[in-house]
C-alpha cells in the first residue's frame, strides 16, 4: 500500500511540475505574441507613410511630365 502511495505522490509532483513548466511556456507564448503584434502594427504604420510618401512623389513626378 506504501508502494502504491509513492507511486502516486510522484506521479502528483511530476504532473505539477509539468503544469508549472506549461504556464510558465504559455507566458512566454503570450509575450512574444504580444511583442510581435506590436511589431506588426510599428511596421504597418511605416509601410503606410511610406506609400503616401510615394503617391506625393509620384503626383510630383506626373506634375513635372505635364510642363511644357
Amino acid at each position: 500500500m506504501e508502494d502504491l502511495l509513492q507511486r502516486l505522490e510522484k506521479h502528483i509532483k511530476n504532473l505539477l511540475d509539468q503544469h508549472n513548466q506549461l504556464k510558465q511556456s504559455n507566458v512566454q507564448l503570450n509575450q512574444g505574441k504580444f511583442l510581435l503584434t506590436r511589431e506588426k502594427e510599428l511596421l504597418v504604420d511605416k509601410q503606410k507613410k511610406a506609400f503616401v510618401q510615394i503617391e506625393a512623389l509620384v503626383s510630383k513626378l506626373k506634375a513635372l511630365g505635364k510642363m511644357p
